[in-house]
């Protein structure tokens, strides 16, 4: 009996087409991530008995306005809920403020191995805005993401600075990333608020650093650790934090990803975690791809 011509046909189209539907769809989560477009939210969730808790969401969107050229925007917001009063009130209260809104522009070139980057960013100096509970709420924020990306809740200062970083592949199933940064911080009104207590008029600069090992499966499932530090140079006393940040990285491949994790404070003045007082962060990041 005879082949039908339609199925040899389909025959031919499907063995034609396996190699393609074999190979892997490209995996969105598995590109780096300073070279895709994305939107979302990072969530930084503290709380301590003496304290109250605290809430730094930072709202993110990144896109690629030409070839290898990205344009990141940042929006943070601070909460505090049944924090510490002040003396005119010395209950228990809640807060709520804006962090500075950040503009980041820089260069990335990716090929299969080797991925670097390097720009600049600048940020628009809400911490200007007077008021106790406006800079409560963003100290305590900077506090529950353990003082990294200080230029996001600097009071009284505009943060310029530059950034840059690679993620190299070791293989399929393992990245590592570095990175840093140098902020300056130029006084507005009256003076960079250090600690977020005391002012100083003097242009501060803060030196940031972060590495990132992590482990990735075909299956869209992941994990990592980040090992980050800040330098406060002009600050008396201990001038740095370094903090770790293991966590759970989850990508649909197509539009969603995920991480969580914890945020421990290593040293003083934040850490160690999980001492009373101390900073121990639950960190969730939500989003979806753009491109």
């Amino acid at each position: 009996m005879s082949t039908p011509r339609w199925l040899q046909a389909f025959a031919l189209a499907v063995s034609a087409a396996a190699p393609l539907l074999a190979a892997p769809s490209e995996a969105h989560a598995w590109h780096p991530p300073v070279h895709r477009s994305d939107a979302g939210v990072d969530l930084y969730l503290w709380s301590a008995r003496d304290f109250g808790t605290s809430l730094a969401a930072v709202p993110f969107v990144q896109f690629e306005p030409s070839p290898d050229l990205f344009i990141n925007l940042k929006f943070p917001l601070a909460l505090s809920f049944d924090g510490p009063g002040d003396f005119e009130d010395p209950g228990r209260q809640s807060r709520a403020a804006l962090g500075n809104p950040t503009f980041t522009l820089y260069y990335s070139d990716a090929d299969r191995k080797l991925t670097w980057y390097a720009g600049g960013r600048a940020g628009l100096p809400l911490g200007a805005v007077d008021g106790y509970d406006w800079h409560a709420a963003r100290g305590f924020s900077a506090a529950a993401m353990a003082y990294y990306d200080l230029h996001l809740w600097a009071a009284n200062a505009l943060p310029v600075g530059g950034l840059g970083g690679i993620e190299y592949r070791f293989g399929r199933s393992f990245v590592l990333r570095a990175g840093g940064d140098l902020t300056f911080f130029i006084p507005v009104g009256g003076g960079v608020a250090r600690d977020f207590l005391d002012d100083s008029d003097d242009l501060e600069a803060v030196f940031q650093a972060k590495v990132e090992p992590e482990l990735q499966s075909r299956s869209g499932f992941g994990g990592g650790v980040a090992l980050q530090t800040v330098w406060v140079p002009s600050v008396d006393g201990d001038q740095g934090q370094v903090s770790l940040l293991p966590y759970f990285v989850y990508d649909s491949q197509k539009t969603f990803f995920m991480r969580a994790g914890l945020l421990l404070a290593l040293d003083r003045p934040l850490g160690p975690a999980f001492d009373r007082g101390r900073v121990t962060s639950l960190y969730l990041q939500f989003g979806g791809h753009i491109d």
